[in-house]
């Protein structure tokens, strides 16, 4: 575009935060304009920006007088494609604090916060949607007219149904439908306008209110009261499997619609998500849309849309649905708080659940984190008096949390991964006509196909890992890098033909069953059963509706599904996080658990749970069979105490992986010694990642402690200014690929 000359500005410079991996915004001028063509962006605004041969869109950080470089060398912005903030002021603010806490790209951050459209320079509304409707033509004329035009009679007579369509009507009619109808428009007898997708109000079922329990009760009226007050309160809603945390949250949300507020909810995965809209569409006629990475890019776009214009006034969405925009919002809640879905692990490694109570707080509104196992930091909070702590003890049903029992595998065998004790209970449950419920975390057949000459397995040739057997498609694959070859009948050391297949996956537990229980119905669900679209929702709605006896999964079925018919659960491989070099290992350990446990006996009968161990006297199993995790977390809290682990510690983790071994090391001793520790801030060695080798990389770690946030990233910052001003380091650090992560879920 030709630029005119005119007087400058005051403020005619912007600092622009560009979404690239570089801890820095970047000044341009602004496009020089006529005055009455002045251009008067806003910080949050979106703008179109040279950078080296591209073009990219970042988003406004400020705009002032002066830079540090010369004017001259700066150059103007293509283009300013917003007037105003895309970001309500406490998302604007969380964002910023989010892109320091985390020190993470400024530019990264604020391009994860906005829909694809937006990142791509699309235009701030969604695109508007065709719709047709008859015209007064098409009303008075005979329908005989047609009759050589099956087709368009067709849609004529859909109109007499419907007084306005849209493409989606047309869709089941004919794959040349768009012909007939245009043929239709030039005739006069249909009208083609666009409109915005508006979000429908519905109609409620009267039916689905239900009674709150005495606990209920208190908890809501805690909430409520919080609400009432308008300021900012983070509350831990901590209630035992089927305690009913729905109806809690669900009086708590009446109680800010009423005021003309919108509610974000937030669930760790999208599996959750299709019974938990049915719900909250039985209960409330407002307006609700849906985020989550089961959407297209159109879908999120217009979701994001309608928050920001207020329109939506319930928001139910996974981790990255913390970035939304809101007209108005007035509560959050966090369901299955505990969950590790919540952390993002690659580009931006934020954990959404404190981001939602940081942007709790700045917008002085209240956020429930409801869990039956919550975290140990969220726990830590609430014992410390920071967080609210509201207890739901007894089921909504009255029903008393199901037996627990302990099956010692050291007193019997197993055969595919099932000991006669636990095959016992499961005839004994199906004779009650219950359901069952068998949980396994591993997929496919077999974990390990095993060479009996040589004694070597079947390894996957980019990852330190055994490739799976699985035996439905006679497929090996590889769950860490997705590799996938053909099954191996000779072994690839020796060429012998003597090859077995080791351990047990959900497909063999699927065959064991059905071959035992042949006149039992089994369905397995775990991530091989569910990959196509909505393939999940219609399981888990088999399941629900009792149509299966058996049910075998994976940590898929663990998460807050109510399964009403279930009796019995049976938890087939319980050792894994027991000794596990993973010190968060235990507590994930028993939290899956207690969770797959709650799924037993929510109606009726009081349920039963079976657990298949080898070490049934640890200590870990006491508080386990007396559901007792208040116990165990206190236990936790003071082995971690006194280790200075998180939450009474601060963690940071280097890592850095390479095609070539040595130089991942490399780079994190190189960084190891760069590094100049704060007071209080803890260098472990640069070790190799406890797998080593994934996906043809070699990986490497460095671990930095401390008891005080603040020193921990002070000493952070001050390495990143190095490794993006010093040229040796610069250099190392471009020779691998490496990232920065606060406050680490896992360590592998």
């Amino acid at each position: 575009m030709t630029l005119s000359i005119f007087e400058p500005r005051s403020e005619h410079i912007i600092s622009v935060a560009v979404p690239v991996p570089l801890r820095q915004s970047f000044d341009f001028l602004l496009p020089i304009t006529s005055p009455e063509n002045e251009i008067k962006p806003s910080v949050g605004a979106r703008v179109k920006v040279p950078f080296g041969s591209r073009k990219l869109v970042g988003v406004i950080l400020s705009i002032k007088s002066d830079s540090d470089f010369p004017e001259n060398k700066l150059k103007p912005a293509i283009e300013i494609l917003d007037q105003s903030n895309l970001f309500d002021d406490a998302l604007w603010t969380s964002l910023l604090w989010l892109s320091r806490y985390y020190l993470a790209p400024i530019g990264e951050v604020l391009d994860a916060a906005l829909p694809v459209a937006l990142r791509q320079a699309g235009e701030l509304m969604p695109n508007s949607k065709k719709t047709w409707a008859l015209t007064e033509v098409g009303r008075s004329r005979s329908l005989d007219e047609l009759n050589r035009a099956p087709l368009q009679l067709a849609i004529i007579k859909l109109f007499m149904k419907n007084s306005l369509l849209t493409a989606d009507d047309f869709k089941d009619t004919a794959t040349s439908w768009r012909q007939a109808v245009n043929a239709l428009v030039e005739k006069g007898w249909v009208e083609e306008t666009q409109a915005q997708p508006a979000l429908a109000q519905r109609s409620l079922d009267k039916h689905d209110f239900i009674t709150l329990t005495e606990q209920q009760a208190v908890a809501v009226e805690s909430i409520n009261q919080s609400i009432g007050q308008q300021r900012f309160s983070a509350t831990l809603l901590h209630g035992v499997t089927g305690s009913g945390k729905t109806e809690v949250y669900f009086s708590a949300m009446e109680s800010v619609l009423a005021i003309g507020k919108q509610i974000l909810l937030m669930v760790p995965e999208i599996g959750l998500t299709p019974q938990l809209i049915e719900r909250v569409k039985r209960r409330f006629s407002e307006p609700l849309v849906v985020m989550h990475s089961g959407l297209n890019d159109t879908e999120r776009h217009l979701a994001w849309w309608h928050a920001k214009q207020g329109n939506a006034k319930i928001v139910i969405g996974t981790r990255s649905s913390v970035f939304s925009s809101f007209a108005d919002l007035g509560l959050i809640i966090i369901d299955e708080e505990h969950d590790g879905s919540f952390k993002q692990q690659d580009g931006v490694r934020y954990q959404a659940r404190d981001v939602a109570t940081y942007r709790a707080k700045q917008q002085n509104i209240a956020i429930i984190l409801g869990s039956a196992t919550p975290s140990l930091e969220t726990f830590v909070n609430a014992e410390s008096g920071r967080y609210n702590l509201l207890s739901l003890t007894e089921r909504a049903t009255k029903v008393a949390l199901p037996s627990i029992e302990l099956i010692d595998l050291n007193m019997q065998p197993t055969n595919d991964g099932l000991s006669p004790a636990m095959l016992e209970a499961i005839k004994a449950t199906l004779s009650k006509e219950k359901q069952v419920m068998l949980f396994l975390n591993r997929r496919g057949y077999a974990p390990v196909l095993y060479c009996k000459d040589c004694k070597q397995a079947a390894k996957c040739h980019r990852c330190d890992s055994h490739l799976t057997l699985h035996r439905r498609v006679n497929r090996m694959r590889c769950h860490h890098c997705g590799y996938e070859g053909q099954l191996q009948t000779r072994c690839g050391s020796c060429n012998s033909a003597e090859m077995v297949d080791v351990g047990e996956g959900t497909q063999r537990v699927e065959d064991a069953i059905a071959l035992r229980f042949p006149e039992s119905t089994v369905l397995r669900i775990d991530r091989d059963s569910t990959s196509r679209k909505g393939e999940l929702a219609e399981v888990l709605e088999q399941a629900r509706s009792g149509k299966a006896d058996i049910l075998i999964g994976t940590q898929l079925i663990t998460k807050g599904h109510d399964f009403p018919n279930v009796g019995m659960v049976g938890i087939l491989e319980a050792d894994q996080g027991l000794y596990s070099t993973d010190f968060r290992a235990s507590e994930a350990l028993f939290q899956q658990i207690l969770q797959v446990s709650g799924r037993a006996g929510r109606r009726g009968d009081v349920g039963r749970v079976f657990i298949q161990t080898n070490f049934p006297e640890n200590r870990f199993f006491e508080k386990v069979i007396k559901h007792d995790f208040i116990g165990f977390a206190k236990d936790l809290m003071a082995e971690r105490k006194a280790a200075q682990f998180p939450p009474f510690g601060c963690f940071a983790l280097i890592r850095a992986e390479s095609p070539h071994q040595a130089q991942a090391l490399q780079f994190l001793r190189k960084a190891r010694h760069d590094i100049q520790p704060s007071d209080g801030v803890r260098l472990m060695d640069a070790v190799p990642a406890p797998m080593e080798r994934r996906a043809g990389r070699y990986r490497a770690q460095l671990l930095l402690c401390s008891n005080q946030r603040s020193a921990l990233n002070h000493t952070l910052a001050l390495w990143l200014h190095l490794i993006a001003t010093d040229n040796a380091a610069k250099k190392l650090a471009n020779s691998v690929r490496w990232s920065l992560d606060i406050d680490p879920l896992d360590h592998f």
